[in-house]
C-alpha cells in the first residue's frame, strides 16, 4: 500500500529557496530514510511543491509499505521524532492510504 503524508507548514516556516528550509528538508529526509529499516517499509520518497502559491502544500511524503507495517511505523521512534520536531510547524496535514 501507499501511505501519503501531505504537509502544509505554517506561514513563514517553509520557503524552498531558503537555507533553513533546505536544512529542514535534509533532516526530514534523514528521519524518513531511517523508516526503511522497518520490516515491511519498502520505499520512501519526499516531494516538494514547486508551485509557490498560497494554500498549496509544501511537502508530500510517499511511503510504500505492507499494510501490517503501518502500525509498526506509527509506533516507531522515527515517526515520534518527526512529530516531535516538526508537528509544531505544520498548519495542515492530510494522510491518505491506498492500494
Amino acid at each position: 500500500m501507499k501511505h501519503l503524508i501531505i504537509v502544509k507548514f505554517k506561514e513563514n516556516i517553509w520557503n524552498r529557496e531558503d537555507a533553513a528550509s533546505r536544512e529542514m528538508l535534509a533532516d526530514i529526509k534523514k528521519i524518513f530514510n531511517r523508516t526503511k529499516q522497518i520490516e515491511g517499509v519498502h520505499t520512501v520518497n519526499i516531494y516538494e511543491n514547486v508551485t509557490p502559491r498560497p494554500n498549496r502544500h509544501d511537502l508530500m511524503i510517499e511511503m510504500e509499505m505492507d499494510p501490517e507495517a503501518l502500525s509498526v511505523y506509527d509506533a516507531s521512534a522515527d515517526h515520534q521524532e518527526w512529530k516531535a520536531k516538526y508537528g509544531k510547524y505544520i498548519q495542515t496535514k492530510t494522510i491518505f492510504d491506498y492500494e
